[in-house]
């Protein structure tokens, strides 16, 4: 996995930069600080199906969700709550969906887009495949 594509017609000069191939920056993990550990872990493995790696109870969480490896830890040195957008693809969305709902979570739907937040409000849209922005 490689952290961002660049456009092929960039000004910089790749063969002029200080590392190879081999070194490359690769993203080994993307890490969630939460104040509600608990539901937060539930939630991505229980609902989404997040492969739990390894774990700490109530202190850290590494998980794999479709290969991008996320780490879920508890806001415990006074690191902010964080937020982003994840984005999924799934082909058979309707058992997650129907677990959402069942749980009283709201789900719309936008363009390709089926929307719903986790319980500390971090937008999750999925999609049937991946959805290119343009």
């Amino acid at each position: 996995m490689t952290a961002t594509d660049f456009p092929t017609n960039t000004e910089h000069d790749v063969d002029a930069l200080p590392h190879t191939a081999d070194e490359d920056p690769m993203c080994y993990s993307v890490t969630i600080f939460t104040n509600r550990w608990k539901e937060i872990r539930d939630f991505y493995v229980d609902i989404l199906d997040a492969k739990v790696l390894s774990e700490r109870e109530g202190r850290y969480c590494e998980m794999s969700m479709g290969g991008l490896p996320i780490c879920l830890r508890r806001s415990e040195f006074g690191e902010m709550v964080s937020y982003f957008h994840l984005y999924l693809s799934l082909k058979n969305r309707e058992p997650v969906l129907q677990e959402l709902r069942k749980r009283g979570i709201i789900v719309t739907t936008v363009g390709p887009y089926t929307n719903f937040r986790d319980p500390e409000g971090r937008v999750i849209k999925l999609s049937e495949s991946k959805t290119i922005v343009p």
